[in-house]
């Protein structure tokens, strides 16, 4: 360290002693004028009382002779006032209490008991032929459930001419009545025979019960790839809808679509049921 440095620090190892210091003595004035504060407030000041002395005169002396010879002046007593006679207290007269009334009692009407009414006898036998009657009437006959099914087949029809077919069905290998298929018909064929095989599907893994049947719309391009899978009417079962939507993207791309078909992108609907491919 260099003399200045250390004549520095001297310096300020003295001022601050020295405001340490000053800092000290500031306090012990403050506290002794703080203690003389204090004992002045709790002092207590002393009663001040006024003394007059008066000279009483001495044996022998004038003022003694003379109060010898004045006579003392007793005061009489003041006459105390007798107190006035009793007098016999007045008595009332008593004030008559007009007796109450009697409240006057309500009548209540006496109910009278319905008569019971007895039911018409009706034998067993008789009633057991109304319910027979009844249930025969209501309940729906063979043929009326066969309606029944047929009308419900007839609203969940197919939801497009897509699904329409001209042929009995796809994977026959023939049109109507034996006659050769179309390239159209042909080509369906093809796919749906693709697609079959990559469908990996446990009919025991279905749980729900209805019409397992599954209507499902998508568009061929012509090199073959799959677009646009679009469920029309899902079936009751979501594991059935999910094992079809996966079988068709995992059999894309498909054959390319024949020009003879079509030379563009080619929409179809193919119907899916748990025993094959419609």
């Amino acid at each position: 360290m260099n003399n200045r440095d250390k004549r520095k620090v001297q310096h300020r190892r003295f001022f601050t002693a020295l405001t340490v210091s000053v800092l000290l003595h500031v306090l012990l004035v403050a506290g002794g004028l703080y203690l003389q504060y204090l004992t002045g407030v709790n002092h207590r000041q002393l009663k001040t009382v006024e003394v007059s002395l008066v000279m009483l005169p001495g044996p022998g002396s004038s003022e003694e002779a003379d109060m010898a010879d004045v006579p003392l002046a007793i005061p009489e007593p003041e006459p105390v006032p007798e107190p006035p006679a009793e007098q016999p207290p007045v008595e009332q007269p008593p004030v008559p209490v007009e007796p109450k009334k009697p409240e006057p009692v309500k009548k209540v009407p006496k109910k009278v008991p319905d008569k019971p009414r007895q039911p018409k006898r009706v034998p067993v036998e008789e009633k057991l032929k109304e319910l027979e009657q009844t249930v025969q009437q209501k309940k729906p006959s063979e043929i009326e459930r066969a309606l029944a099914r047929l009308q419900q087949e007839v609203k969940k029809g197919p939801p497009s001419n897509l699904y329409k077919r001209s042929g009995p069905g796809l994977g026959k290998g023939s049109g109507n009545y034996g006659a050769p298929m179309s390239p159209f018909e042909s080509y369906l064929v093809e796919i749906a025979m693709i697609i079959r095989q990559n469908w990996l599907f446990t009919p025991q893994l279905i749980r729900e019960r209805g019409d397992v049947k599954a209507y499902v719309a998508m568009t061929i391009q012509p090199d073959g790839s799959v677009s646009n899978i679009v469920f029309d009417r899902k079936s009751v079962s979501e594991y059935f809808n999910d094992t079809v939507f996966k079988a068709i993207e995992k059999s894309s791309p498909l054959p390319p679509v024949p020009e003879e078909v079509s030379r563009r992108a080619l929409k179809i609907g193919l119907v899916f049921t748990p025993q094959g491919i419609e």
